[in-house]
């Protein structure tokens, strides 16, 4: 996780407008608090025209707060900006998340594909399929698998996020659904069209 410094520009009469959508704001702040995800939270005075929320979390978590902050729906904030912030001293302090923190997802998809069009989606998953998941905010790491089985070849793709939200930003509102290209199509005999996801509840590694 990193952390992001969300600045809010609040309208000229803010102290005032604020007062009926202030509890749900503050709660909504509160159990950002309790997972973890807020480190700081606070307004700007003297004039009070800007707030600022630092986050410990992924980007689509702060972006998600936006969303459902009252503040933002009902028009106090004029404008408001997520910046990455790079923390020198401090971070050391920062509480862990709590139990009920998301855990890291797994997400596991297969497919079948012939010995001829193997190759090609080897070098389609590299040149391709890699390059776009980096792109995602909490995009952790995805493995490969092949078996060979016969005339076919069985593919398994493995995928490891910080959390869902993290691969709603990648998949959409149907966190279930497979995302496979037209390109890919084109090399697959067959796919599943539903993926699976477990929770990472423990791992090791030999050194």
């Amino acid at each position: 996780m990193n952390y992001y410094a969300l600045f809010y520009e609040v309208v000229e009469d803010f102290v005032t407008r604020r007062a009926t959508f202030r509890e749900e704001h503050l709660r909504l702040a509160r159990e950002g608090h309790k997972r973890g995800e807020i480190v700081l939270a606070g307004a700007l005075a003297e004039p009070a025209d800007r707030a600022l929320i630092v986050f410990h979390a992924d980007k689509s978590q702060v972006e998600n707060f936006v969303r459902k902050d009252p503040y933002v729906v009902n028009g106090l904030v004029k404008k408001w900006e997520i910046r990455p912030w790079s923390v020198v001293i401090g971070n050391e302090n920062v509480p862990p998340p709590s139990d009920s923190s998301p855990r890291k997802i797994l997400r596991q998809w297969t497919a079948r594909t012939s010995k001829e069009q193997w190759p090609r989606y080897r070098a389609y998953f590299s040149r391709k399929v890699l390059p776009d998941l980096r792109a995602v905010d909490g995009f952790l790491g995805a493995t490969l698998f092949v078996r060979h089985a016969g005339a076919d070849v069985e593919i398994l793709v493995e995928t490891s996020w910080r959390s869902l939200e993290s691969i709603r930003a990648f998949a959409g509102s149907d966190l279930e659904a497979a995302v496979v290209s037209d390109e890919a199509i084109a090399m697959l005999t067959e796919f599943d069209g539903r993926v699976r996801h477990f929770e990472i509840a423990a791992s090791d590694r030999a050194d």
